[in-house]
């Protein structure tokens, strides 16, 4: 797993100096192939490209609305939850599906990566519903986290730019047979692992399966520094939340996130003109 992070620096590099240079990079075009030491030419790593991003990215697409503000608060949160510094791992999960925490997820790491000086690795791990690709315009066939960890694709065909500075997001791939042995392997963990020792000034931002109802989360957990519930506002029973927070460790745990929220009381403070629900599709 050591060309993760050797592939993962290399292409950070490479898009700091196109910035330098005034030029717009774009991963979604092209990729590099790193083997080693030795580079190849600039190939295609997606066979159909979508270059609009999702409208539910609200930090990029309304980043002064009351949605991307509080982003920004629940940032500032995580950075100032513990005496031990921030966590850098975390993992983003909530009770059941359809709950927002892909929204959460991409939106939380765009917020990282918008401000401060360290980069962000947002990995969606949900191998079953895989998400956040499409959140950032890749097809459907984009190779990611399913097919690195079952051996088809080199590190270098899993790591995409994306148009927001010193964000960088791996997909979870084609969905697999096996996601729980997938996500529970060892050489996922060696690839939390690498990440975490090997760079300490990155954010890494994890979308995983509800806990509920799949086992890898269990698996993912304890590879976190910390962990965010995404609960639905109305919509997530007490109970459920209960038992999810029972299965995980409760020391990890940074908060619970209220999705889709009734704010209207927001326009008050000005942010009225910008919907009736926080996460609103």
């Amino acid at each position: 797993m050591g060309k993760f992070s050797d592939a993962l620096e290399k292409s950070e590099k490479e898009q700091g100096n196109s910035q330098i240079k005034g030029e717009k990079f774009n991963v979604f075009d092209t990729l590099k192939v790193v083997t080693g030491d030795h580079e190849k030419p600039p190939v295609p790593v997606i066979r159909k490209t979508q270059k609009k991003l999702a409208p539910g990215l609200v930090t990029v697409s309304q980043p002064h609305s009351f949605e991307a503000e509080q982003f920004r608060n629940l940032k500032t949160n995580i950075l100032f939850s513990s005496e031990r510094g921030a966590p850098r791992i975390i993992m983003v999960t909530s009770a059941v599906p359809d709950e927002g925490k892909s929204f959460v997820s991409a939106n939380l790491a765009v917020t990282f990566a918008q401000s401060v000086d360290e980069h962000v690795l947002l990995i969606d791990c949900d191998l079953r519903l895989p998400t956040i690709h499409r959140v950032f315009g890749l097809s459907d066939d984009a190779p990611g986290l399913s097919d690195l960890l079952s051996g088809t694709v080199e590190v270098p065909d899993v790591l995409y730019k994306t148009d927001v500075e010193k964000l960088t997001i791996l997909p979870g791939g084609r969905i697999p047979d096996n996601p729980t042995e997938l996500l529970s392997s060892k050489r996922m963990k060696n690839l939390l692992m690498e990440v975490e020792s090997r760079y300490k000034d990155r954010y890494i931002i994890i979308d995983s399966p509800p806990p509920l109802l799949t086992a890898e989360t269990m698996a993912i957990s304890r590879q976190v520094d910390g962990i965010l519930i995404v609960v639905k506002h109305e919509g997530t029973s007490r109970n459920e939340v209960k038992e999810m927070i029972d299965q995980l460790d409760k020391d990890k745990i940074l908060g619970v996130i209220v999705n889709r929220y009734d704010v209207r009381l927001a326009k008050y403070y000005g942010y009225g003109k910008y919907g009736t629900y926080y996460g609103k599709k």
